[in-house]
């Protein structure tokens, strides 16, 4: 994670909102957080690590406490940060609870914490990820970064007072650190599954003893020997029950047999008298069968007088219609002729009142003009109140522009006043205005000469620090070459009693060719073997060692030539100005300060001359303008007012021209309204009347014509129904009816018919099946006798009983073996699969036991990986350890198990190279935890970086810890950092040793003041 803009709003001590760019700082920068106690310079860190985790980087202060006391209340307490994750870059806001003022009416209302997350894609927005949910920010964050807020922390923030957090952790701690840093979960898993998977198998056992002893128990046995023992017995049994049963079966069947064939015998005999008592009851019903058949008869008798009857009723029907259609249209007839009457005379009273339409329509004329006139009489006022009202602007106007001429004569008369008395002060202006010039040369001098003295003393103790870091780079330059050649003879000393190792008597040897080695190297008991690796190791090493001494030998000259030319300088200097080099800088800058003080209120004075005379020209053409101005508003005013008394006359005249009563437009408006409604009323009343005596003689014509028709029509039905009921009458008199009643009783419609033919032939049928079922069971049944049913099913209920009882005793025995049985066969397949899960927990308990840390030394399989992952860590950090604390001390993995079940194999411990002892880390000092925490974060940035898939560790940030460094501690710890970010790293300090604003170029300078904290970027 690396950051690249970061923007603070009413956040800490910063009142307003803050923007920091790191890209200013450049690509891998190492950059100083600069600033007095109380700033705010930890609060940049607390503003980093709340933007991404919600939490301040100390956890001492809630994230709701980070409120700037100076901010404004309108002002919403936010922190925005954009960072980079290798090639992807991503915004987060985020701003926490907070009290803010109400949108409408007072007091506050709580606004809650929220959060938004951007992928920066290159659109003009980016790709919104997290719209406010604050878990769900975090959740994002942990999931890019790799790391919780703990973790982050500890690895890439090293807070005020925490810095020993990550150095003090235990192996448990460290492991979830490390874990997360290397992405070894694999491992973890690798733990839980064989964990799990051994659980399982040991469950599984477990559950098979659990069913072999249910089993035993469902069989009522406490071994598998009494199941033997059960089946045995039971075989026998078993047989003799079989044979019982087969033989109650048999005398079952037989006895079923006989009770079948009864049953049957019986059932005939019960169905032949069922079928006599059926015949009689259908015997008993032919009478009203017969009367049926005769009743169809009749009716196909009144079916050939049914057309002859139809006919009659027709004629009957229609002549009665016609009837009644003629009374009907007599009576509307009637109706009509009454309204046709009095239409004729409404037609009679609306033509005479017609004689009113001439006089109302000239009426109506004439006021139509006097509505004309109105109109003309309204548009004459409305001109003289327009006309009036200009008149009297022009007249306010007028008086306006003379009130403000009254005010510009008396401002020239104030201002002339000023100047002249102005002018009487301004003339010792230019004398001392070069007194003051020759003052200041001189007091700048007398400064530059100060800087140059301060600046020798600077240069004299930085010369004096070189000279040192040169003699100890000397020294140390001699302890590697003096290294070097030892370890390189104890080389040479190794590889010439290798060679000897190898030489055989009569061999000659590869160096002197001598066949003869009477004093072969053999190096000694104590030889130790020095590989090539570490020879050039050393030689590295002394390299590296003349390479510093070079470049401290070249820093004690550049810091000689430098001293010298200040002192050059200052040497010059002081001869140029003589006696002021002596002379006290307070009295010369009191004499500056009273020469400026006067020249200031001279030159105060001068402005305020020249800002007088600019306001005089300034008015003198506006006073002129005014005058002109005023005199163009009286002759606009008199024309005004001339205009305004002409539209007034006109309006007067025309008032005049229009009678009293309608002088008022409203009372013209109604006459007209009057007039025009009696025109239209007399008109419509006469339309009507017209179309109402048209409608009523339609009417009577076509009435009249209508009953002519029907009167017609009536004739014609008339002479026609006479002739179908004589017809009718000779048809009833040669039938077998008597009369129409009784033809009327005989018809019967279709459906009827056909059920009184289906029921006769269904009667006929039915007798006929059952005299013919009587005759078939008489014959059947001749020579048989009605058998003893009631003993005949007792034998069967006997024999029925004794088989059940034969089958229950069998039932029983044959479930007793088949549960033995089956018991004995599931005991089996147990046994087996019981065998086989104890030999997968052979394999996978130890396995599970290894694996998770339970045997040995209590070392897991992720830790194991972990502990080697951490000695190439500690490689790095010892390296860097080494060099702060001047070859000390160096880091190395405790060795030894923990006591009792704690967690061990990641624990540290402090290899002291001056008493040769290892002992552990808490025993440090204060700033040797410092240097040993710091080297630790380098070294773990170093192998993290390195790892293929590792989280990116690009940034580290130091909060304090450097005060308590001795000088020279503090300059390697200083050269480690310029090495790491040289490396591609990111590197922020914060702290107040004057030192490291001396060697950092690059700054963020946190300026505080009354209103709040502000941050100013120094860039070299």
């Amino acid at each position: 994670m690396k950051p690249l803009k970061l923007s603070l709003q009413a956040f800490g001590p910063f009142a307003t909102t803050e923007l920091i760019n790191f890209s200013l700082l450049g690509a891998h920068p190492l950059f100083l957080i600069n600033g007095p106690t109380g700033a705010g310079k930890s609060s940049i860190l607390d503003a980093i690590c709340f933007a991404l985790y919600g939490h301040t980087t100390g956890a001492e202060r809630d994230p709701a406490q980070m409120r700037c006391d100076y901010a404004q209340a309108e002002l919403l307490t936010e922190v925005t940060l954009d960072f980079s994750l290798g090639s992807k870059s991503y915004r987060i806001r985020r701003a926490p609870t907070q009290e803010r003022p109400k949108a409408r009416g007072e007091g506050s209302t709580l606004q809650q914490a929220e959060a938004q997350l951007w992928l920066l894609d290159g659109t003009p927005n980016g790709k919104l990820m997290v719209a406010k949910k604050v878990n769900d920010a975090t959740a994002q964050i942990e999931t890019l970064i790799g790391l919780n807020v703990e973790q982050f922390r500890q690895v890439m923030v090293l807070p005020q007072g925490k810095f020993r957090e990550l150095l003090m952790a235990d192996s448990k701690e460290r492991e979830k650190i490390f874990g997360q840093l290397f992405q070894t979960q694999i491992y973890k898993r690798i733990e839980e599954r064989l964990k799990l998977q051994a659980a399982g198998i040991r469950q599984a056992v477990e559950q098979h003893q659990n069913q072999i002893k249910g089993m035993l128990q469902s069989a009522e046995v406490n071994t598998e020997a009494e199941i033997d023992s059960g089946i045995e017995q039971l075989v026998p049994q078993l047989q003799a029950a079989a044979q019982q049963k087969q033989t109650a079966l048999a005398a079952r069947e037989v006895a079923t047999r006989s009770h079948h064939d009864a049953t049957a015998l019986v059932a005939r005999f019960e169905g032949r008298a069922v079928k006599q008592r059926e015949l009689q009851a259908q015997q008993a019903s032919a009478p009203a069968i017969e009367a049926r058949q005769n009743q169809l008869d009749r009716a196909a008798s009144a079916q050939q007088l049914e057309p002859k009857y139809q006919q009659r009723q027709q004629c009957h029907q229609q002549l009665q219609a016609l009837s009644d259609d003629r009374d009907q249209c007599s009576a509307i007839l009637n109706t009509a002729q009454l309204g046709l009457s009095a239409a004729q005379g409404q037609l009679k009273t609306a033509s005479q009142a017609q004689a009113e339409v001439e006089p109302l329509q000239r009426q109506q004329l004439q006021l139509q003009q006097y509505r004309e006139r109105i109109i003309q009489l309204q548009k004459a006022q409305t001109e003289t109140q327009q006309r009036q009202q200009v008149a009297d602007a022009s007249k306010a106007k007028l008086q306006t522009q003379q009130q403000a001429l009254q005010q510009q004569l008396d401002q020239q008369l104030v201002q002339e006043t000023q100047l002249s008395e102005l002018q009487q002060t301004l003339e010792a202006l230019a004398s001392i205005q070069i007194a003051c010039n020759t003052q200041q040369g001189k007091l700048g001098q007398r400064q530059e000469l100060e800087t140059l003295r301060h600046s020798y003393k600077a240069l004299h103790h930085k010369q004096q620090t070189l000279q040192q870091q040169y003699t100890t780079q000397l020294a140390l330059t001699e302890q590697a070459r003096t290294h070097a050649r030892q370890i390189e003879l104890r080389w040479h000393n190794g590889q010439a009693a290798l060679l000897a190792r190898e030489l055989l008597q009569g061999q000659p040897c590869p160096v002197c060719g001598s066949p003869d080695h009477p004093a072969a190297a053999t190096g000694g008991p104590e030889l130790e073997l020095v590989s090539s690796e570490q020879l050039d190791a050393v030689r590295l090493l002394e390299s590296q060692a003349l390479e510093q001494l070079h470049a401290a030998k070249q820093q004690l000259d550049s810091g000689a030539r430098d001293l010298a030319d200040n002192l050059t300088a200052g040497q010059k200097l002081a001869d140029a100005i003589g006696e002021l080099a002596g002379q006290p800088l307070a009295v010369l800058q009191a004499e500056v300060d009273q020469l400026q003080q006067t020249l200031a209120t001279l030159t105060h004075q001068q402005q305020q001359k020249k800002a007088l005379n600019q306001r005089l020209d300034a008015l003198k053409p506006q006073i002129t303008e005014l005058r002109e101005a005023i005199v163009g508003a009286q002759t606009q005013a008199d024309q005004d007012h001339s205009h305004a008394l002409e539209a007034r006359l006109r309006a007067t005249d025309l008032q005049e021209q229009l009678p009293e009563a309608y002088r008022d437009a409203s009372a013209l408006e109604r006459a007209l309204d009057e007039i025009g409604a009696r025109l239209k009323h007399l008109t419509q009343a006469l339309d009507n009347a017209q179309n109402e005596v048209s409608r009523c003689r339609s009417e009577v014509d076509k009435y009249q014509a209508r009953l002519e028709t029907l009167s017609q029509q009536q004739q014609q039905c008339q002479a026609l129904s006479l002739s179908a009921e004589q017809a009718w009458q000779d048809a009833l008199a040669a039938s077998p009816f008597a009369s129409i009643e009784t033809f009327q009783q005989a018809c019967l419609d279709e459906a009827q018919q056909q059920q009184f033919k289906k029921e006769i032939a269904a009667f006929h049928s039915r007798l006929n099946s059952l005299l013919g079922a009587l005759a078939l069971l008489d014959k059947e049944l001749a020579d048989q006798t009605p058998p003893d049913l009631a003993a005949i099913a007792a034998n069967l209920q006997e024999k029925s009983l004794a088989f059940d009882q034969c089958e229950e005793s069998w039932r029983q025995l044959d479930k007793r073996h088949s549960q033995l049985t089956a018991v004995k066969s599931k005991l089996q397949l147990a046994h087996h699969k019981n065998a086989e899960l104890e030999a997968q927990f052979a394999i996978f308990g130890t396995l599970s036991e290894v694996a998770n840390g339970q045997t040995g030394d209590k070392i897991s399989l992720q830790r194991f990986v972990l502990s080697v992952l951490l000695d190439d860590v500690l490689i790095q950090a010892s390296q860097r350890l080494s060099l702060m604390s001047k070859g000390r001390y160096q880091l190395v993995r405790k060795a030894d198990r923990a006591k009792g079940n704690k967690a061990s194999g990641l624990e540290l411990e402090v290899e002291d190279g001056y008493s040769g002892s290892t002992r552990a880390v808490a025993t440090l000092s204060g700033g040797e935890s410092f240097m040993a925490a710091l080297a630790l974060a380098l070294g773990l940035s170093d192998v993290v970086q390195a790892y293929a898939g590792g989280i990116k560790l690009d940034t580290l940030f130091i909060d304090e810890g450097f005060g308590s460094l001795d000088p020279e501690s503090l300059d390697l710890a200083i050269r480690t950092l310029v090495d790491l970010q040289a490396s591609g790293r990111t590197i922020g300090i914060i702290s107040h040793v004057a030192e490291l604003k001396e060697q950092l170029a690059l700054r963020l300078d946190v300026i505080s003041d009354r209103q709040g904290s502000h941050v100013r970027t120094v860039c070299g």
